[in-house]
């Protein structure tokens, strides 16, 4: 089995997440997509809500897709997440399945200070999801002595490999759940911009209008 996983704090998620996953999954031939909100983020802050209605939005937002599965890991380990630590559980679970990491460009340019982030390249290679317009010279740059770039052009069954980076830009959608909660404290409609029950979710709890 081809396996991407997904990880973030997803506060809340929106339709560029799930647009851009579903996308990830048709061009890398992907048989299933692990949804992987944080339980406590590293740097954790403080408008991060609590993880089990980010745990909920999420399965509200998926429900229906089958190659979708929203993991607990993270949030029923009751303790700081380090992706290292993620994927080595993960792969402990899908021995035998290919595995990709996937993630978006801000949070990939400082991977230098994740923690053991040379020896999380050699356990899985990484699906950098970017913007269309988005230039990727920097990154490359600042990891090319030691990560393998390469950009993708077309559906296919990218190959496992350690230490590699594949670019890829799913369709723009220009949205950020920055965007979301700024538009919620405003008063402003965020319909559209995440799946209909996560916005009837959202509502029904107050959440964000703080």
């Amino acid at each position: 089995m081809r396996i991407g996983v997904f990880g973030g704090t997803f506060n809340p998620v929106h339709i560029g997440h799930i647009r851009g996953a579903i996308s990830v999954y048709e061009t890398f031939n992907l048989d299933k997509i692990i949804l992987v909100p944080t339980g406590i983020p590293p740097h954790k802050k403080n408008d991060v809500i609590d993880a089990a209605y980010r745990y909920k939005m999420i399965q509200l937002a998926v429900c229906g897709l089958d190659f979708f599965e929203v993991s607990r890991i993270e949030i029923d380990s009751n303790q700081i997440n380090y992706t290292i630590d993620t994927i080595s559980k993960l792969k402990n679970i899908y021995k035998d399945d290919d595995m990709f990491f996937m993630v978006g460009t801000d949070a990939f340019f400082y991977l230098n200070l994740w923690k053991d982030y040379k020896e999380l390249t050699k356990l899985v290679p990484f699906i950098l999801m970017k913007r269309p317009e988005f230039d990727t010279t920097p990154i490359v740059d600042k990891y090319k002595e030691w990560l393998n770039f390469f950009d993708v052009e077309g559906k296919f069954e990218y190959n496992i490999k350690s230490r590699t980076v594949f670019i890829y830009a799913p369709p723009a959608f220009d949205i950020s759940s920055s965007m979301v909660r700024d538009r919620i404290k405003k008063g402003k409609t965020i319909r559209y911009l995440v799946p209909e029950k996560v916005e009837e979710f959202i509502d029904r709890k107050g959440l964000y209008r703080k």
